[in-house]
């Protein structure tokens, strides 16, 4: 059965919250009354800190509030002047570079990416003094980011995969009971309760029962920190049916990994801390190690471009087809647009 993650949640409404930012913040600049009514963003109107990674105490200020009968507008309001040199780096590596590397193995333009309005955003709670970037992390995740992009048998209709280099690395510094944005605000294991791409939260510590899984967080959305519910949990034990429910306990039945809780999976219906396997062992529940993939019930390292396939799964990104018709049979290499 497939196990419905934070991480699966993100990769899927990332899209749309994205739009909802989009079309907020132009419904807001449209307005005649936005310039005089508007609150400003945290910070906004400070000067760009000479070193983003600085941990400074938080900004007093909060998230500005949509209150009944306002004008909706994104939770991530207008950044004054350029974006933090730190938050504009990450950012081109997350989604410039990728439509920059695949336009040249492509042709063609870039076409639309997020590098802006993830700057724009991340550059907001690095002013609010609400999350800390180090400079050494970004070097790490940009240098990650060319390296996984080298050649063109990455290419595929779906979107780059982030490297392991760049998760978990915009940090938070607001303690609980401090209203927020996302939880990539929030310190330690804190996750921003009812925050959402329009609306603010407050940092708590993860729940032990009530809803869960009902909203998308705008900031890890944009900086693509699909990790992030690992450090920020919603729930003490795990998210089932979008409601807080407690983890099943070490060789309990279970259909799902996440029912076992972090750390654990399903494997023969028990719950297991075993080791995920690496390439040339057996599969364990459907799951390998980093870096591996599961085929045919054995984990095994992605071929490399040119070799012999039968499906996708076996690519970096495609199994492309020889000849006409579809026929069985193809190598590896780039697909630059779904078939």
């Amino acid at each position: 059965m497939p196990v419905q993650t934070d991480g699966d949640r993100l990769q899927r409404l990332c899209a749309a919250a994205l739009i909802v930012h989009l079309c907020a913040a132009c419904a807001r600049r449209a307005s005649p009354e936005a310039g005089a009514t508007a609150t400003p963003s945290p910070g906004a109107d400070a000067a760009p800190s000479p070193e983003a990674g600085a941990t400074a105490a938080p900004s007093p200020a909060g998230p500005a509030e949509n209150l009944p009968g306002d004008e909706i507008t994104p939770v991530y309001g207008k950044a004054e002047g350029a974006p933090e040199p730190l938050a504009a780096r990450l950012c081109d590596a997350l989604h410039a570079l990728p439509a920059r590397r695949k336009a040249a193995c492509c042709g063609g333009a870039a076409g639309f990416q997020a590098a802006a309005e993830c700057a724009r955003a991340l550059s907001v709670a690095v002013r609010a003094r609400a999350v800390t970037l180090s400079t050494d992390e970004v070097d790490r995740c940009v240098e990650a980011m060319e390296r996984s992009l080298d050649g063109c048998d990455w290419v595929s209709p779906l979107a780059a995969p982030v490297p392991p280099a760049c998760e978990g690395i915009v940090l938070g510094a607001l303690d609980e009971g401090a209203r927020c944005r996302s939880s990539l605000e929030c310190a330690g294991g804190l996750r921003c309760e009812g925050a959402g791409p329009t609306d603010a939260g407050t940092c708590r510590a993860p729940r032990a029962a009530g809803p869960c899984g009902l909203s998308v967080d705008a900031l890890a959305a944009v900086t693509r920190q699909t990790r992030y519910a690992e450090a920020h949990p919603e729930c003490r034990g795990h998210c089932a049916g979008r409601a807080c429910a407690d983890d099943l306990p070490l060789g309990g039945r279970c259909e799902a990994h996440a029912a076992c809780g972090r750390g654990r999976r399903c494997v023969d219906a028990r719950c297991s801390e075993a080791a995920l396997p690496l390439a040339g062992a057996a599969c364990l529940g459907g799951l390998c190690a980093a870096g591996a993939r599961c085929v045919d019930g054995r984990c095994a390292a992605p071929k490399a471009e040119g070799e012999a396939c039968t499906r996708d799964g076996e690519c970096r990104a495609a199994c492309v087809r020889r000849g006409r018709g579809g026929a069985a049979g193809g190598v590896c290499g780039m697909r630059c647009a779904a078939p």
